[in-house]
């Protein structure tokens, strides 16, 4: 056995010695549980550490695409694609798609609306608005604050809220506040806004209208987001682990919670005998994180982002979350990667297959990003360890399970087919090649996507609102390394070193104001920051002024509701072998209010373009809010924002 260990300088990836998954102090294993690492290679552990804020895509019904913000290009959105701060979000028309930003925040956007992520490290979450729908729902106390941003104003919930957003090709707002309160911010001042109060804004970001009327009554959308929270509250797979890990609401309906002694509280998943963790999915390049794993499964979020897994006969695989009590950080993927087998995976390396072991409980885990990966602009790899000819079975307990490791040719790792496995013996396991930290592997374009699926949804062009309106600084795409750079850094310090990774592939570079601005209350419409003798009106039945009532569009739900996320963008498959098996015939997905005692929702098949309905079809209409506009007094105060551009996200100027 030897073990090379490789200097780089300027590159991609710090090689960080951690706790396997992220939770602090914890009791050292029994030898039973895990070896020694038989190298005798020093292999201290570093303090674990928080990374960057990443948001979970947790439903997607019809269609949409992400505009990632290291690259020009749109990808198709796919259920558990991570998404960060300067990525871009289309939703086709009749479609939705959930944004899970911790265990708090939840951001649901409809069909025809177009958003920017502006930011979600330090103050709270924050996107910009450029046309459509978003309702934001805070579902559990927070000490972070979210804000949307429109071309006029911007909102930011008040507690526990959820505020509907909708912004229209001209810049003009409608806002509701649902459930709870929310504040609405202008350059002119600020407006408090009530449950079940709607405000309509207009005109310019300068100096912008608006007006205060009851909401109309809920509409499918509304209805449909009511129940999802529902769905979410009523999950028990919470109580079972640390708040710190997000995504566990839709354990529930795919497997079990069972007592272990060995380590308390484990998770066991539903899925036929030759099912193994980390194999139904995909490798992706994301900025920051390097290799992540995307996973096929709609429960597949927090089981492959945090904790770890172990297989026991006659229990199967079964997911241990680490202790209720303890931190945890997002990590891009829990596993040992492992070369073995010739073929030229890297003239440095030796080996023509790249295996992945998920980590078992206490297992150590060797990060390939953190402190170090960015030196400012430049991307920077400290050091990589292979650890040649050893006995991978003595290091990660998986390795000794029929099918606990997953593999994959060099060459398909590299064009991004995860789909046919290579098979693993145990021979290769007993010679194999251990990689600690970052992976020999130049990405490519083929990794900058979540699915096999082609972006079908662009942002809309020409709706004018590429300005936005900030209470908060924003901090849009800071820090963010053009893919192109993150490629040739990480290419050019690998072929540095004689190590040949593969081709480096393709390489990505890089309003008008609507009705009146005159002042005064006489027409219903008041400015921010100034007085009003008009009150709120809270009978519901409006006060008659000659003005025309603001316009709030009926919505319909997402078609078919699954709340694993709907569309059927990464078949499951259940098979073993070097070859995966067809994908499984697609079922019905369960409705929206469904009972929870109801079996698990299966993968459905998508709704034709134009037909949106759940729980019963009904056509899009323009549907008037009831009662006319009554006057309301504006709350004053400063303006505290600025006004930003959408370029690379907000600023304050």
């Amino acid at each position: 056995m030897r073990i090379a260990k490789l200097s780089i300088l300027p590159a991609v990836l710090l090689v960080l010695a951690a706790p396997s998954f992220g939770q602090g102090p914890v009791p050292q294993p029994t030898p039973t549980i895990s070896s020694p690492d038989p190298s005798g290679a020093a292999d201290t552990a570093a303090p674990d550490e928080p990374g960057r804020a990443v948001a979970r895509l947790s439903v997607l019904s019809g269609e949409a695409s992400i505009k990632r913000g290291d690259s020009s290009d749109a990808v198709a959105a796919a259920l558990n694609a991570p998404v960060m701060a300067g990525d871009s979000l289309a939703v086709g028309h009749n479609a939705a798609v959930e944004l899970q930003f911790d265990s708090s925040h939840f951001a649901r956007f409809a069909g025809d609306t177009d958003a920017h992520i502006t930011g979600m490290d330090g103050s709270g979450p924050q996107i910009q608005l450029s046309r459509g729908l978003v309702t934001w729902r805070v579902l559990r106390n927070s000490s972070v604050q979210a804000e949307i941003q429109g071309p006029l104003v911007s909102i930011r919930p008040v507690g526990l809220a959820a505020v509907r957003v909708e912004v229209a090709a001209d810049g003009s707002a409608s806002i509701i506040a649902r459930h709870g309160e929310a504040e609405v911010h202008s350059a002119k001042g600020a407006q408090h806004l009530k449950s079940g109060d709607l405000m309509t804004v207009r005109g310019t970001a300068a100096d912008p209208e608006f007006q205060i009327v009851r909401a109309p009554a809920i509409d499918q959308w509304d209805d449909w987001s009511d129940k999802r929270d529902a769905y979410l509250t009523r999950a028990q797979s919470p109580k079972y682990v640390s708040s710190d890990i997000v995504g566990t609401e839709d354990l529930d309906n795919y497997g079990r919670w069972s007592n272990d002694p060995a380590y308390g509280d484990v998770w066991v998943p539903t899925v036929p005998a030759t099912w193994a963790p980390y194999r139904d999915g995909r490798w992706v390049w994301q900025d920051y994180y390097g290799w992540t794993w995307v996973d096929y499964q709609p429960w597949g979020w927090a089981p492959f982002h945090y904790g770890s897994w172990y297989y026991r006969t006659g229990f199967g695989w079964a997911w241990y979350p680490g202790s209720r009590h303890s931190h945890y950080w997002y990590r891009p993927a829990l596993v040992g990667f492992v070369g073995f087998g010739g073929g030229g995976f890297g003239v440095g390396f030796g080996f023509g297959n790249i295996g992945w072991i998920p980590l078992g409980p206490y297992e150590r885990y060797h990060p390939w990003y953190g402190r170090g990966w960015y030196g400012g602009r430049n991307v920077v790899v400290n050091n990589i360890n292979i650890v040649h000819n050893t006995n991978i079975t003595n290091v990660y307990r998986n390795a000794r399970v029929a099918n606990g490791v997953t593999a994959v040719s060099s060459s398909d790792f590299q064009r991004g087919n995860f789909r046919s496995n290579v098979a693993v013996s145990s021979a290769d396991m007993g010679r194999a090649s251990m990689v600690r930290g970052a992976v020999p592997m130049t990405p490519t374009a083929s990794h900058l996507n979540f699915s096999d699926r082609s972006a079908t949804v662009s942002p809309r062009a020409g709706s004018g609102n590429q300005r936005f309106y900030g209470s908060q600084y924003s901090n849009a795409g800071n820090g963010r390394v053009p893919f192109g750079q993150q490629q040739a850094s990480v290419s050019s310090a690998f072929q540095s070193r004689g190590m040949q990774t593969g081709s480096a592939g393709q390489r990505f570079g890089g309003t008008s104001s609507a009705g009146s601005t005159s002042a005064g209350t006489a027409s219903g419409w008041n400015r921010f920051g100034q007085g009003s003798g008009g009150a709120v009106n809270q009978s519901g039945a409006g006060r008659s002024l000659n003005v025309q009532p603001p316009i709030v569009r009926q919505r319909t739900a997402p078609t078919g509701g699954g709340y694993g996320g709907g569309y059927n963008n990464s078949p499951y498959y259940g098979g073993q072998g070097s070859a995966r098996p067809q994908p499984q015939q697609q079922q019905p997905g369960r409705q929206f209010g469904t009972p929870s005692s109801s079996p698990a929702p299966q993968y459905r098949q998508s709704a034709p373009a134009q037909q949106r309905s759940a729980p019963s079809p009904q056509p899009r209409s323009n549907g008037g809010s009831n009662g006319g506009g009554g006057g309301s007094r504006p709350s004053s105060g400063s303006g505290g924002g600025s006004h930003s551009n959408s370029g690379h996200g907000s600023s304050r100027r």
